[in-house]
């Protein structure tokens, strides 16, 4: 597999005033993504260096600082599911979500409210994968005939990723069709497979593993085995981690896959919080419920929002409108300092 990339040069003349901070003369890259043929990400190392904005000394003890308190006592502040009502193993507890623009359910992952992504515990994330798994099977069980369901986990984490409320928690969606990036991914994946006669995600696993710059590790043993790494060409946004599950292209995961999720996040969140990254986005997707397909794997994205877009937003016109990635931090140095932990 060729993970294929442009190189532009840029030159120009600073004014002294500038020449402390700025570059004259600097290569930036156009990575192209090795399946989503429509999909490029720029990676502009250059800049990695230049901070224009100091983060406020007292921003991240108000960002740990709840301000709703919705999920502490779940019985009292939060909707019961019609069927299910909630569901609760441990401290992760399932419920509906109040607004909900699918069908969509909360995950509340520890009773902790306020507590980094490097504290919570490897049985806390497992709990709660278990108990999202329920909530999929149930709408499973009482579906319209021929339905199909797309199930996804998601996580937004602190205010700089869209979440409001601040205790750990998954968001659970189900969609009667794939979302955008599961869409594409479902279909070069099927293309992919007809073309070359075996499976992407398997083949980028090789690929990146020999590659080694941007491989982190594996979790898991057989077929509950997960790798994990930085993005070649990330599709989110910076400090993107990719992780593919070697076996399943669709829920219901076994227990053991679950907690080879588990145990890699957490190793993820330990790394991310030693450079610095405090708020996530993740997501988690699957192929429809209880479905196998030869071409297709179950992947999950995590990538870092920066503290500073309490100020100024991290999302401009070339990630909203254009659709691209752009980070200035590159992936194999990321990868490099997460790797640490394996």
């Amino acid at each position: 597999m060729e993970l294929k990339r442009i190189v532009l040069n840029i030159q120009q003349q600073l004014p002294d005033t500038l020449k402390n901070i700025g570059k004259e003369e600097y290569d930036t890259e156009i990575r192209l993504h090795p399946l989503l043929k429509w999909h490029w990400a720029a990676v502009s190392t250059a800049r990695a260096a230049y901070k224009p904005y100091k983060v406020p000394e007292g921003l991240i003890k108000d960002l740990m600082t709840p301000r709703v308190h919705y999920f502490t006592e779940p019985e009292k502040y939060t909707p019961s599911d019609l069927v299910y009502g909630r569901i609760q193993r441990n401290e992760a507890v399932i419920f509906p979500n109040l607004w909900s623009w699918t069908k969509m359910a909360i995950c509340r992952i520890t009773e902790a409210e306020s507590i980094f992504l490097k504290d919570i515990k490897i049985e806390q994330l497992h709990d709660a994968f278990i108990g999202s798994q329920e909530f999929f099977r149930i709408y499973d069980e009482n579906k319209e005939s021929g339905e199909k369901i797309y199930p996804s986990v998601n996580m937004n984490f602190l205010r700089p990723s869209a979440s409001s409320v601040l205790q750990p928690h998954f968001q659970l969606l189900i969609t009667p069709i794939p979302n955008p990036l599961l869409g594409m991914s479902l279909h070069f994946s099927e293309e992919y497979y007809s073309e070359n006669h075996s499976n992407f995600y398997l083949d980028y696993i090789k690929c990146e593993k020999e590659n080694d710059e941007r491989w982190i590790g594996e979790t898991g043993v057989d077929e509950n085995k997960f790798s994990w790494m930085t993005a070649w060409c990330p599709i989110a946004g910076s400090d993107e981690v990719i992780f593919i599950s070697h076996n399943y292209s669709s829920f219901p995961l076994s227990d053991d896959a679950w907690q080879s999720i588990a145990e890699g996040l957490h190793k993820i969140f330990v790394g991310y919080h030693e450079t610095g990254i405090r708020s996530i986005n993740m997501i988690l997707v699957s192929d429809v419920w209880d479905t196998y397909s030869e071409n297709f794997r179950v992947f999950g994205l995590i990538w870092s929002r920066p503290l500073r877009n309490l100020d100024v937003s991290d999302r401009g016109f070339a990630e909203i409108g254009f659709k691209i990635a752009l980070t200035y931090r590159s992936p194999e140095k990321c990868a490099s300092e997460l790797k640490k932990h394996w």
